[in-house]
């Protein structure tokens, strides 16, 4: 517990000398300004944001009158400077109120909508007028939060399988002496076989939430709602073909399909193409894991990429540390799950050796456990440092008290944590662990699982987030 206090007091002491954040769009200026009473119509409406942002249909800006008549003589556009955005007037405008309405992409891809209103002549100005403007899901919605919690546990699923399978597995299988053959090659297929079957429905699955997550995103950035976007062939292919986001989202979905043609070529190599499978081994060879590992980092680095760590200082920077954050989790939260999933099987698999080789692969899990969160903790902190401007954001904005949620879901998973390395010592010194041991520690990781887990979904609702520093 000293330690687990030692690395809050570390956090807090670094949280204390945030930098100035750029992250998340937002207006600058406009020009008539905002309440802006003129004597004569205005040429053109120009709104400039703080960074570059992305316009995909003309109606995305508009200028209504009072009745919500559009009164833009031409489709608006970017400026030669892409944080601008100009739309022609009618020359000639009547007095009274008018609303200009925009909803816009940041660098970041968030949608970023707005209203403001200025008047022509000497009336007072009247409300702005919202009726016909976009109702899409919010980004922090149900749906913006589970398409990327289902993206991110899909994804990270994977590269946290084969971490598994890589750096847990194959060293504590390597010395199998004093296990019968029999035994030794039912604890290997049973590892390859598990391997397989969760590398396909994680495959599987973050296909499918690549796609969840694209119709989710169209439905925000058209301003409708998601059945509807999902019925808009149209659309979703605008988003596709004309944002940053849809040119990630190709991308990935391009990675994800050279990673099906080699788990596909690895699968047969390892089973054979004959009716009798090959004997088991630990792993795979190093080069398909070192291959399907390098494909994974590249796809959650576009992910990393279209967020907050893009339009950051030394954006290459933060968007590496975003990277190895998002992998640190993902081998830690599926590693968790592995272990329990060992610890509930391997006995059952090989009666007389299962539970020493449980303990054993719990031992292996622990060294990297250790260094997993060690790295999501450093760059957890430097993401947020990077992110707020002032420390007082972490308790005075939303973006800032997940921030603190996820620090206090910190505490109850390192007292785990603790407790389990008491029990992984008093393994080390029994050659064959009992029931309720194994038992136990399968309960232990089940709970840390399911408090990771909490995590993510505060971190699917953090990344839509406006970061406090903006």
């Amino acid at each position: 517990m000293r330690r687990l206090l030692i690395a809050v007091l570390a956090m807090a002491a670094l949280l204390t000398t945030a930098g100035t954040a750029l992250g998340h769009a937002y207006l600058v200026s406009s020009s008539p300004t905002a309440g802006a009473k003129l004597s004569a119509s205005p040429a053109t409406v120009t709104i400039t944001f703080n960074e570059p942002v992305e316009l995909l249909r003309t109606q995305d800006a508009e200028v209504v009158d009072g009745e919500g008549a559009g009164v833009s003589a031409g489709p608006a556009r970017r400026g030669a400077d892409s944080r601008v955005v100009e739309i022609p007037v009618r020359p000639g405008l009547p007095d009274g109120t008018y609303t200009v309405r925009y909803s816009v992409i940041g660098a970041d891809s968030h949608v970023i909508p707005g209203v403001f209103v200025f008047g022509v002549g000497p009336g007072e100005l009247g409300e702005p007028y919202l009726a016909g403007a976009g109702g899409g899901p919010s980004e922090t919605s149900f749906w913006g939060t589970s398409a990327r919690f289902l993206e991110l546990v899909g994804l990270g699923g994977l590269i946290g399988l084969l971490a598994f399978r890589w750096i847990v597995w194959a060293p504590a299988m390597r010395d199998l002496d004093g296990v019968t053959r029999a035994e030794r090659e039912s604890v290997l297929a049973w590892g390859r076989d598990s391997f397989w079957v969760g590398f396909g429905i994680l495959a599987v699955g973050a296909m499918l939430a690549e796609g969840y997550l694209l119709v989710v995103q169209s439905a925000s950035v058209l301003g409708t709602g998601v059945w509807s976007a999902l019925r808009d062939a149209t659309g979703i292919s605008q988003v596709l073909g004309d944002t940053r986001f849809g040119a990630l989202v190709q991308l990935r979905g391009a990675l994800l399909f050279a990673l099906f043609a080699v788990g596909a070529i690895m699968f047969i190599r390892e089973y054979g193409s004959s009716g009798t499978p090959k004997p088991a081994t630990r792993a795979g060879t190093w080069w398909s894991g070192l291959l399907m590992g390098g494909l994974l980092a590249i796809v959650l680095g576009g992910i990393a990429a279209q967020g907050h760590a893009n339009v950051a200082g030394q954006a290459w920077l933060q968007v590496g540390l975003q990277l190895s954050h998002i992998i640190a989790v993902a081998v830690w939260i599926t590693g968790l799950a592995m272990v329990a999933l060992v610890h509930l099987r391997l006995p059952k698999v090989a009666e007389r050796s299962g539970g020493a080789l449980s303990a054993r692969v719990l031992a292996r899990f622990s060294k990297v456990a250790l260094a997993m969160v060690a790295i999501a903790i450093v760059t957890g902190v430097l993401r947020t440092v990077a992110e707020l401007s002032d420390p007082a954001q972490l308790w005075q904005t939303s973006y800032g008290q997940s921030i603190l949620w996820k620090l206090a879901l910190l505490v109850p998973i390192g007292a785990l944590a603790l407790y389990n390395r008491r029990i992984i010592v008093a393994l080390s010194n029994v050659s064959r662990p009992n029931g309720p041991t194994l038992a136990l520690v399968r309960r232990m990781a089940g709970a840390e699982l399911a408090l990771s887990l909490v995590i993510v979904i505060v971190a699917s609702v953090l990344v839509a987030q406006v970061p406090g520093g903006a």
